[in-house]
């Protein structure tokens, strides 16, 4: 019986030495030169880019040069409509919305899904017509940009295709990344992008940053100094101050006059939209909405605004100095 009990002894012992001698091989992260552990890869809704060159087009100005290229792109992501796109439509719902405005919160139907995904033969639960603005995921850096294991995002471009599998596709160009939302065919109440004229075979990013969105034609190399004091361009003066580039410029033919919200003289986009009635028949929705032309070309016809009998009370002839 004794010989039992010490041979017990032994045994507990033993594994707490075995137990004191595993512990102690652990590296502590308190310690000076210890090796933290990798981190996991960042989740598809993390808004902040935290190492390398993200993407391109925010950099070379006096503003952000010498400036590390991901702090600028997060600056600018953080002032864009990308960061704050949450949305609802004219009847309360925005889940259809999210498909672009915020593609980690869409909740697909067993329509919108592959037919791959179909085989399997499970149901959907009806997709919520509401999500709330506290749910609401904005369009951060991972829908345009991979994240490597640790996190880091990645300069490349490629399309988050399928969010919630974090699968990734290629893209092209920048213009056929942009364009996987901005195809606004067949979307009611928007204004559609179809790039023609003189800047039919320019990149979005070429006139768009791509953290920020923001443009201007007065940007970079391209038409700086068309407001100078020394061109005298007609109509670049100050009775066309509050009238857009693309308002006396577009060439696709597009309505034009002041923006109901902003008062900036605008094009105004054609929109249709199909909705089915039933299940056999439709309806065609139409109408315009106030959005630049990017169908840009040199040349200017004036009597768009100035002709006889206008609404809004400008003059009919126009005097070239």
């Amino acid at each position: 019986m004794k010989k039992k009990r010490i041979g017990e002894w032994i045994l507990v012992i033993s594994l707490l030495f075995a137990i004191l001698l595993v512990a102690g091989c652990q590296p502590s992260t308190d310690q000076p030169g210890s090796n933290e552990k990798e981190s996991e890869p960042s989740a598809v809704n993390d808004n902040s880019p935290t190492d390398t060159e993200v993407g391109a087009g925010d950099s070379g100005s006096e503003e952000t040069e010498g400036q590390d290229p991901v702090v600028v792109a997060q600056q600018g992501w953080e002032i864009s409509a990308h960061a704050s796109s949450f949305v609802v439509d004219s009847e309360g719902n925005n889940n259809p919305c999210a498909r672009c405005h915020a593609p980690m919160d869409w909740k697909p139907t067993l329509d919108d899904i592959p037919e791959s995904c179909q085989a399997c033969k499970f149901e959907l639960e009806p997709p919520p017509p509401l999500i709330a603005e506290s749910e609401w995921q904005h369009v951060s850096c991972l829908y345009c940009h991979e994240a490597d294991k640790k996190g880091n995002i990645q300069p490349e471009v490629s399309w988050l295709e399928i969010p919630a599998l974090e699968e990734y596709s290629e893209v092209e160009t920048y213009s056929e990344l942009c364009l996987k939302c901005h195809n606004t065919e067949n979307v009611a109440e928007h204004g559609l992008v179809v790039v023609g004229s003189g800047h039919a075979d320019m990149e979005c990013t070429e006139c768009h940053s791509p953290h920020n969105t923001t443009t201007t034609c007065m940007n970079g190399d391209c038409h700086s100094d068309v407001l100078s004091d020394a061109d005298q361009i007609l109509g670049h003066d100050d009775d066309h101050k509050d009238v857009s580039c693309a308002a006396c410029h577009d060439n696709a033919g597009w309505d034009v006059g002041p923006d109901p919200e902003t008062s900036v003289w605008t094009t105004f986009s054609p929109w249709s939209h199909e909705v089915m009635i039933g299940e056999a028949d439709s309806i065609l929705q139409t109408g315009t909405v106030p959005f630049s032309s990017h169908d840009i070309g040199l040349e200017v016809n004036c009597e768009r605004c100035h002709f006889s009998g206008n609404t809004w009370g400008l003059t009919e002839s126009v005097e070239t100095p």
